[in-house]
């Protein structure tokens, strides 16, 4: 896993415009949530005329309730306004960035769609994860609560000011001249609790990714009695995140009990020179009176800028984990320039003709394994199988083919038509492909299989899963095909989940079956069903595979053997058997498979 280091200020900078930018599909919404508080802001102000005058007039004037009744309709009017407008400002931006949430998602999850799978293996699956829930999450009191929050801490004290100063400019100076405090001493406090962020977003990714690993990995914890051990590990890395969290909190109420102080003793001053000014006649009450109540209301948006300001941090923190995915470059295509704008140019469904294989290399980061001088020509259809032993680079190979590692698709040509990163989701949707560990998903049998054609039949269902053998299964099931199963298959067994996989790639009927070894964990009698469904498949379509069992390669109609990374030799069962080569050596050392992956 990567983490990104602390960023300077031209980055910071970067970091606030890369989120003003994300702002666009809700700008509309928080515009007006803004408008609303100012609105509400310049009401509050009128109210406080409205009540000063009031006061001023039963204390000093004689008016009774009757002839104040005129000040205070409007005023009870104002008080109701500004609830309506506090209410809905507040919900409006609570609703803009609730937009700006699901836009945030979507946007990264089509990245991570063009990156691929390998890229969110080599950042962590954990550190991924935290980024697009918690960081986004973390977006939400950024763009409700800190974006509002710094517009009102301009509007609000200048709407006071410009009517403020016409009344008592002295009034006014003090404000102008304590207002600039707050924020100057936010900035301050703030850069230490930036630093001190950045560390606990670190750690946090870090949690991430480790607590993921445990949890797929508790089965062979707990085999090899190694919970404790993992338990102490979890708790120290905990703690330590504990730690950082508490050290940012520190930071942020120094910060809040600064700024309560700053803006307790700046109303306690404008009410001191207030009182002395009244005491010896220099200032009228009413305007006084007003000056007083416009006072709190005056730092209150700086105040309540600074509680917010943690926002800023977080979605600062997280913003940076979020550019790192959406600025990871594509991969280089050398052949970008070839147009995929016109329909003979794009691959349609059903139009493999022949897959060609050209110089591919591929080599993993910090590692020398992987592929090299790859040079292969597949045909539309027949039972092609991949085999070697392990680490010979089978899986790296299939990989490619997939689309998985997009910075090679320019290596590949279907139709004799090179392609481009463009073109990957055109190759995947011509694709059948199962894993060795195929993934289900909580939710029904039906939806499982139905997962690779959403339009499926009822009929087309039922005749993809016999093709897959388990259909009878599926039938003594109560509730059939909408028997609900648990996450990753849970609830079935190993050659149930298996078959169940299958029929999911028999129902799309794809051009291009790929498959790493289907018949594992299958009985003998199932095992041959399956395997007669892959030949019978074969005869209208390429099939892939990568085969441990000697079953499956004597109806190959080729077999590639893989070595160190490349091709050793190719050919048809009996013609590769007889020769003293690398599969000959495999058919020594394996008494059930070919070789074991």
């Amino acid at each position: 896993m990567t983490t990104n280091p602390r960023p300077d200020r031209a980055q910071q900078q970067s970091l606030r415009a890369f989120l003003k930018r994300q702002s666009k599909p809700a700008a509309v919404w928080l515009k007006l949530s803004i408008a609303l508080g100012t609105f509400n802001a310049l009401l509050m102000i009128a109210g406080a005329y409205l009540l000063a005058q009031t006061i001023h007039n039963v204390m000093f004037e004689g008016n009774n309730l009757a002839q104040v009744t005129h000040l205070l309709w409007p005023l009870a009017g104002i008080i109701l306004l500004r609830a309506v407008f506090l209410a809905l400002s507040e919900r409006l931006s609570a609703y803009a960035a609730l937009k700006i949430k699901s836009a945030m998602r979507q946007t990264l999850l089509n990245k991570l769609s063009l990156l691929g799978p390998s890229y969110i293996e080599q950042h962590g699956q954990g550190a991924t994860l935290n980024t697009l829930h918690n960081g986004v999450e973390a977006l939400h009191d950024y763009y409700a609560k800190y974006l509002p929050g710094a517009a009102y801490s301009a509007l609000i004290p200048l709407a006071i000011l410009v009517v403020i100063f016409p009344t008592d400019y002295k009034a006014g100076l003090i404000f102008l001249l304590t207002a600039p405090l707050i924020p100057f001493f936010m900035i301050l406090v703030g850069s230490k609790a930036e630093a001190l962020n950045q560390k606990r977003w670190k750690q946090l990714a870090v949690l991430g990714n480790y607590f993921f690993d445990r949890v797929q990995g508790l089965t062979q914890l707990k085999l090899f009695n190694a919970t404790r051990t993992e338990l102490k590990q979890i708790a120290k890395i905990s703690d330590d995140f504990r730690h950082a969290t508490l050290d940012v909190l520190k930071i942020a109420f120094l910060s809040s009990f600064a700024l309560e102080f700053l803006a307790t003793i700046s109303v306690a001053l404008v009410a001191v020179i207030i009182g002395f000014r009244l005491f010896f006649g220099t200032l009228d009450f009413a305007t006084g009176f007003v000056v007083l109540l416009l006072a709190p209301e005056f730092y209150l948006p700086l105040r309540q800028l600074g509680s917010h300001y943690h926002a800023r941090l977080q979605g600062i923190s997280a913003a940076a984990d979020m550019v790192a995915i959406l600025n990871a470059p594509l991969p280089s295509d050398e052949n970008a320039s070839v147009t995929t704008s016109s329909p003979e140019n794009n691959l349609t469904l059903n139009a493999i003709n022949s897959i060609s294989i050209t110089d591919l290399n591929f080599i993993y980061p910090d590692s020398n394994e992987g592929i090299k001088n790859i040079n292969l020509t597949l045909p539309n259809k027949g039972l092609i199988a991949v085999v070697g032993s392990s680490g010979s680079g089978k899986s790296t190979l299939f990989d490619c083919l997939l689309g998985f590692h997009p910075e090679v698709i320019n290596h590949l040509s279907i139709n004799e038509q090179s392609l481009s990163t463009t073109d990957i989701t055109y190759l995947q949707n011509n694709i059948a492909w199962i894993p060795q560990k195929a993934t289900l998903f909580y939710d029904t049998i039906a939806a499982n299989i139905k997962l690779a054609k959403p339009t499926a039949t009822q009929q087309e269902l039922e005749h993809a899963a016999k093709q897959a053998g388990v259909l009878e299964f599926i039938n003594t099931l109560p509730d059939g095909f909408n028997t609900l199963i648990g996450e990753q298959g849970e609830g079935l067994s190993g050659g149930q989940k298996q078959r169940i996989a299958l029929a999911r790639a028999f129902i799309k009927q794809a051009p291009v079956l790929v498959l790493d070894e289907p018949t594992a964990h299958l009985d003998s009698q199932t095992e041959q069903l399956i395997q007669d469904a892959i030949n019978e498949y074969a005869k209208n379509n390429l099939v892939l595979v990568i085969a441990h069992r000697l079953n499956t390669v004597k109806h190959a109609s080729n077999i590639i053997v893989m070595h160190d990374g490349k091709i050793a030799e190719q050919g048809h069962f009996e013609t590769l058997a007889a020769q003293n080569g690398a599969f000959a050596n495999l058919l020594k050392t394996a008494k059930q498979g070919v070789a074991h992956a």
